[in-house]
Parts: C-alpha cells; sequence; structure tokens
C-alpha cells in the first residue's frame, strides 16, 4: 500500500467516525426519529465505496494519467446507480422511515463526495 492511500484511509477513517458521531448526536437530540434502520450501513457502505473508488483513481492516474477524465465520468456514473439502487431497496423494505434515511444518506453522500473530490484534486496536482 502506497503512502498516499494509507493517509487517504486514515482520513477517510477519521471522517467517518466524525460522521458517525455527528449523526448520533443530531439523531439522538434534534430529530424525531431517534434512531432507523441503516443508519450506520449507510454511512459505512458510503464510506466503502469512496475508498474503493479513490484506490480506483488512485490506479488509473498513476497507470494511465489519459484516461482520467472517462474513467472519472464512468466512476460517478457507478456510484451513483449503485446508491441509488441501495435507496431503493431500503425503501422497498422500510417505508416509515423513507423520507428520514433518504436525507440522511444524502448528507452522507454529500459529506463524502467533497472529501474525495479533495482527495483526488490533491493526487492530479
Amino acid at each position: 500500500m502506497k503512502k498516499g492511500q494509507k493517509h487517504f484511509l486514515l482520513y477517510a477513517a477519521t471522517l467517518m467516525g466524525i460522521v458517525i458521531a455527528v449523526s448520533q448526536i443530531f439523531f439522538s437530540s434534534i430529530f424525531v426519529t431517534k434512531c432507523f434502520p441503516g443508519r450506520i450501513m449507510s454511512i459505512v457502505c458510503v464510506w466503502m465505496v469512496t475508498c474503493a473508488s479513490y484506490y480506483w483513481m488512485m490506479k488509473t492516474v498513476t497507470e494511465k494519467p489519459k484516461a482520467f477524465s472517462r474513467i472519472f465520468m464512468l466512476q460517478t456514473t457507478i456510484k451513483l446507480l449503485l446508491y441509488m439502487t441501495c435507496i431503493m431497496i431500503y425503501l422497498l423494505l422500510y417505508k416509515q422511515h423513507g423520507v428520514t434515511f433518504t436525507i440522511h444518506f444524502l448528507v452522507i453522500y454529500l459529506v463524502f463526495a467533497v472529501f474525495e473530490v479533495i482527495s483526488i484534486l490533491k493526487l492530479i496536482q
């Protein structure tokens, strides 16, 4: 494992811990729905996909730098389809928590997307 990958995984794990803690605080004190199935699982899922996609981008940048744009767009499409599938399955299983889960998933996705873009920009510069 390269040094950049180790730093990314360390930062990603730290970010995941912070997101879980903030999520716990918000859902235990502010929101009406204190706990719903899949809250922690959604954070871990987005974290795993983010780490895998970063690894894929790091490999692409080092092996085929000219293919960066194409792979980045392909990767973004695959991730969005995967996330949409996860949300649809959750909505089919737990209709009563659908809105809460979707909003939670959107916030988690945005946090990790910003983190991933910042990391990829550091990688390609």
